[in-house]
């Protein structure tokens, strides 16, 4: 196994897809090869599996400042007196700050060895985030394949960000571009 591409070396399949080959009918097997096929024929630059984590913790003044920056006045993220009388009994996050973070940390993770352009995201916000909330935030590829005319790897990834009692607070789903660094031909 190749532990850059996480591929056979050999026959271009992923562990997995080694390990459950006798349990796989004959569509499946088709399907197995015709990927280990493409993945043989094109440059890898994501590896499909690969997952990225990061944290965030957002104490009050985050909150307040994110929210000043974005222009999103809705006191429930800068009136403490306001946001403790509210349901939430806090002040919580505007939904784009956790979203916002969940974003980078994809560019952040995938810049150090590439260049990651996003082309869409998904986004469901799911629970409240109060101040003082630390997120777990993760995403792993689900699927990834050489696009030509891209000159780089078309990935979709699923996401989340949990706070600290294990709850989902954002799930995500995103498509980006993955290049190689370098000059483009």
């Amino acid at each position: 196994m190749n532990p850059s591409t996480g591929l056979c070396d050999g026959c271009f399949r992923t562990i997995d897809e080694i390990a459950n080959w006798s349990s796989f009918d004959n569509a499946q097997k088709t399907d197995v090869l015709k990927q280990a096929q493409a993945r043989k024929k094109a440059p890898r630059v994501v590896r499909i599996g690969e997952s990225i984590a990061a944290s965030l913790s957002l104490p009050p003044d985050s909150i307040k400042s994110f929210a000043t920056l974005v222009n999103d006045l809705n006191p429930l993220h800068h009136d403490d007196a306001y946001a403790e009388a509210s349901r939430f009994g806090s002040l919580i996050a505007s939904g784009t700050q956790p979203t916002a973070h969940l974003m980078a940390v994809l560019a952040a993770h995938f810049s150090t060895y590439a260049q990651p352009l996003g082309l869409e995201f998904g986004i469901k916000l799911t629970r409240a985030v109060k101040a003082n909330d630390v997120l777990a935030m993760s995403w792993q590829v689900i699927e990834a394949h050489w696009k030509p005319s891209l000159n780089g790897d078309l990935v979709k990834l699923e996401g989340q960000a949990l706070n600290q009692h294990g709850e989902i607070v954002v799930k995500a789903s995103a498509t980006i571009v993955v290049m190689p660094k370098g000059p483009q031909p």
